[in-house]
């Protein structure tokens, strides 16, 4: 205790006020008085472990009879001690001055040393209680080292023992009586503990035995010092040369202490079993000064021992092998422990307390209510001291399962009464519940299943007689002999493995009879009494009660003839698939097409045949994903991602038809291929693997590049003719000839625009499929591009534009852009309608520039989306059809690309459409032409 002073006394004063009173009361006998008076010092100081000692009648022993907080390990090693030990507790009551010490100093003696390490404290103090001339005892305290030079406890201490023996000194002569009782008292509770403590000074070689050890030895207490061997003479003579051996090494080694049982031979031979605790005083330089310990009757402490150790073992086996279920808790109603029939009952373990029991759902059987936590039979034998025998409820095990319990609990009670657990047992009775239902039907299910069964069931008595055969056992065997164990060489049958007849007394039947053999599957080859031979699968078992009694047995005979029928049909089909496997190879290898498979199991399979091979530049490849990873590439040029491998995306269950790809191999042309993909599945619809196809389209693509450079040589070679029109037709438009001439020449220039556009589209459409798109790309600002285009636009006065945030420059063809853009306003005000507002957007997402085109109209059909960007597309107006090659959409979005963007549509029917192109910011054109920074402004 750190720093115990009068401000401690002061927050105790509630406390031990009301103990001073009781303990100055004159009326107060000297046993309650030690009581009060240890409890009055731990109240007053705060100590963690306070006790009394009293002194013997004959003055020669210390014992404890009185303590507040001390441990059963410190009351066995401590409670009594001979007045010439070395101990602390005897040398202040030696010198009757008070004392302390720490447990840690070299020279701290046993006491002190034994309480540390029981965990009572590092510090051991102790004053003595004087009335006149007379010791009447010794206050002893163990607490937590004190800080130097700030504690006040050993003064204080000191105080209340010249208080408290003032106070015990004044007492009566009925008092001094009393106090004589209370000694006797010790004395005999002393004896009863059978503990006696013993010092031997190690240079003398005298032992000083304490007069409770002369009685464990059967010796009338005595003054005589006793020797080593002395002791040793008492020892069992089949142990004393291990206990020497013992007790020489704990003061040759650098042991301070040994705890350990030994026999004993008391006087009169009565075997004895004594625990013997042993410390060794050392001086600095470890030399062993004496031995001090204390002896222990615990004869019958280890046979009571051993007898618990075998209850508790056969407790256990009983609980693993009861049927019923029996849970265990504490005196507080937390579960301990659940056989296994408990486990199984309720099909988990779950360790939990009284105010969990909701976890477990039941309910009463006669009421249908649900049973709370409160009224478990065990709660209320743990709470109330119940006992609850039978209580039938319906309980819903962990797995959801329901079953019918007999619910018992009883509270278990200590000698004392005091209830220190309980216990419960619960008894499966669903099946018994069910068993009389069950019962009623079992017999006619069973014939009923016995009709019905594909197999021969025979049942015969416990003499082996057969006393029943279903239907299918007479049509097995042609017939019925209902005989005995004696006439079973009617049925004739012969094993297959041998050969050899099958003997009456070797039928399955007939040993699970006869010697309660199980026999499973033993294959016979049988003679039915129409002469046909059959093969047959025969099992048979003995039939038993509960009791174990032998009632009969029976034999199942299962027709195999048609399964081995059919197992060589296997064979012979087995032998054809592969065949047709080896024809569908042939195939496979010999077609003109490329073709991989891939087969799914633990690891995935390849197979590619010649054509394959020959395509992807490489035979027999170790890495077929690998191989067309590097081999396949977009039209473009670019790699295929691994996500969008058709080979992939089949095995994620899609189907990949008509799709244009590159086989690039070194050293070669790249060459064209058609690919399909699709998934393999398995009669489950699982994904069990995916076949892919490659065809070269080269002479394909040949055509086609031809038709392309055709239609650009139509289109550029019509050029030159619709513009000297355009020209001529401008100028008739012009002059001054009648309207009529004039009319006709305006329509002659608007059909010839409309050509001219035309034109261009199928050039550039043209472009755009041969990959000789040429851009003249420049830093170009874009709202001041969209502002252009909408300035140019006939249907301005409907067009706002809304530029979001700063957008930086573009490096791009601000020509193609500028097409772009009034391409998609052109559609806004062609399919919008009539008269609503179209809106430009532009704004900066991450890094890129999007720029939306947004009108109200009737929408896109969710049918036409995926071709809407196709070439020869085209939407209609309400109302109206719309002119047009349907090559717009088509050119916008390979105008788009070519800049490495990409263009999208969203369209709610009826309501808003939305084109939206997204081009890359490349970060090496700096500054913007015109200050975009304030958002959503807008224009019209």
């Amino acid at each position: 205790m750190a720093g115990a002073d009068t401000s401690i006394v002061a927050s105790s004063e509630d406390t031990f006020s009301t103990l001073a009173a009781r303990l100055l009361s004159s009326s107060v006998e000297p046993r309650d008085a030690h009581r009060i008076a240890v409890d009055f010092v731990a109240s007053a100081l705060g100590t963690h472990v306070t006790l009394f000692y009293g002194v013997s009648e004959d003055g020669r022993t210390l014992a404890v009879s009185a303590h507040h907080g001390a441990p059963e390990a410190l009351l066995a090693r401590l409670a009594s001690l001979p007045l010439e030990s070395a101990s602390l507790i005897a040398r202040v009551a030696r010198t009757r001055k008070a004392a302390e010490v720490d447990a840690a100093a070299k020279d701290a003696p046993f006491d002190a040393r034994v309480a540390a390490e029981i965990g009572c404290g590092q510090r051991a103090l102790a004053a003595p209680l004087i009335a006149g001339e007379r010791l009447l005892g010794l206050l002893v305290c163990f607490t937590p080292t004190a800080e130097s030079g700030r504690d006040r406890t050993l003064p204080m201490l000191s105080a209340f023992a010249s208080l408290i023996g003032a106070t015990l000194g004044s007492a009566r002569p009925a008092d001094e009586n009393a106090l004589r009782r209370s000694q006797e008292r010790l004395a005999r509770a002393q004896r009863i503990a059978h503990i006696g403590s013993w010092e031997w000074e190690i240079g003398t070689n005298e032992v000083f035995w304490s007069d409770e050890c002369f009685r464990l030895f059967g010796l009338p207490p005595s003054a005589e010092k006793k020797t080593y061997e002395d002791f040793l003479s008492f020892v069992h003579p089949d142990d004393r040369a291990e206990v020497d051996e013992v007790v020489r090494g704990a003061l040759s080694g650098d042991a301070s202490s040994y705890s350990t049982d030994h026999r004993i031979l008391a006087v009169g031979d009565r075997e004895r079993i004594m625990h013997v605790d042993c410390d060794v005083i050392r001086d600095d330089a470890g030399r062993a000064l004496r031995m001090w310990g204390t002896v222990q009757d615990v004869t019958e402490q280890r046979r009571a021992e051993k007898a618990l150790q075998k209850s508790e073992a056969l407790f256990r086996q009983v609980l693993e092998t009861l049927p019923v279920g029996v849970w265990v808790s504490d005196e507080h109603g937390n579960v301990i422990l659940m056989n296994p029939a408990g486990q199984t009952i309720w099909n988990e373990t779950r360790f939990v307390g009284p105010e969990r029991f909701d976890e477990f759902k039941a309910w009463w059987v006669e009421t249908g209510n649900e049973v709370k936590a409160d009224e478990w039979a065990l709660s209320r034998a743990v709470k109330k001291g119940e006992t609850a025998l039978n209580e039938l409820i319906e309980i819903q095990a962990f797995d959801g399962s329901r079953k019918i319990v007999l619910n018992s609990a009883a509270p278990v009670r200590d000698p004392k009464g005091r209830i220190i657990g309980g216990f419960v047992i619960n008894q499966d009775v669903t099946a018994q519940r069910r068993a009389e239902m069950a019962l009623q039907k079992s017999e006619a299910l069973f014939r009923k299943v016995l009709e019905t069964l594909p197999v021969g069931v025979w049942v015969s008595d416990e003499h082996g007689n057969l006393v029943l055969i279903n239907p299918a056992g007479q049509r097995i065997w042609g017939g019925v002999r209902f005989v005995g164990p004696e006439e079973f060489d009617e049925y004739k049958g012969w094993w297959v493995d041998t050969g050899k007849e099958v003997k009456s007394d070797e039928w399955a039947l007939s040993r699970a009879v006869k010697k309660g053999e199980t026999a499973l599957n033993e294959l016979v080859e049988i003679q039915t009494f129409d002469g046909i031979r059959k093969f047959v699968l025969n099992s048979a078992a003995p039939v038993r009660d509960p009791n174990g009694r032998f009632l009969g047995a029976f034999a199942i005979n299962d027709d195999v003839t048609e399964q081995r029928r059919l197992e060589a049909e296997r064979e012979r089909l087995v032998h054809a698939l592969s065949t047709e496997r080896r024809w569908l190879r042939t195939v496979i290898d010999r077609s003109p097409i490329g073709i991989v498979l891939c087969k799914l199991d633990k690891e995935p399979e390849f197979l590619m045949n010649h054509k394959a091979e020959e395509l992807m530049g490489e035979a027999m490849p170790t890495d077929v994903l690998g191989l067309l990873r590097q081999r396949l590439h977009l039209p473009d040029g670019s790699p295929v991602p691994d996500q969008d491998l058709s080979l992939n995306r089949a095995l994620r269950g899609e189907v990949v038809t008509g799709r244009e790809l590159l086989v690039r191999t070194p050293h070669e042309p790249d060459v064209p291929v058609l690919n399909n993909a699709s998934p393999i599945r398995n009669e489950e619809g699982e994904i069990v693997g995916a076949v892919v196809t490659y065809e070269d389209i080269t002479p394909l693509k040949e055509l086609e590049r031809l038709r392309q450079e055709w239609t650009s040589v139509v289109a550029h070679d019509l050029r030159q003719p619709v513009t000297t029109i355009m020209t001529l037709a401008g100028a008739l438009a012009r002059s001054g000839a009648d309207a009529t001439a004039r009319s006709r020449g305006e329509r002659i220039v608007g059909s010839a625009a409309r050509l001219s556009r035309m034109i261009g589209d199928l050039l550039d459409g043209s472009r755009i499929e041969t990959h000789r798109l040429e851009l003249l790309r420049a830093p170009t600002d874009i709202p001041a591009l969209l502002g252009r285009v909408i300035e140019a636009s006939d249907n301005r006065e409907r067009v706002t534009i809304s530029i979001h945030g700063e957008i930086p420059a573009l490096f791009v063809d601000a020509q193609r852009i500028e097409q772009v853009a009034e391409n998609l306003l052109s559609n806004a005000v062609k399919y919008g309608f009539p008269g609503t507002p179209i809106e430009l957007l532009a704004e900066r997402r991450g890094d890129e520039v999007v720029v939306a085109v947004r009108n109200q109209g009737p929408g896109i059909p969710p049918e036409d989306m995926r071709t809407l960007f196709e070439r020869f597309q085209r939407g209609r107006a309400k109302g109206s059809m719309i002119k047009g090659l349907g090559l717009g959409l088509y050119i916008v979005r390979g105008l788009v690309e070519a800049h490495g963007g990409r263009v999208e549509a969203h369209s709610v029917p009826g309501e808003i459409t939305m084109f939206s192109l997204s081009l890359p910011i490349d970060t090496s054109v700096e500054g913007i032409h015109e200050d975009t920074s304030k958002p959503s402004a807008s224009t019209t």
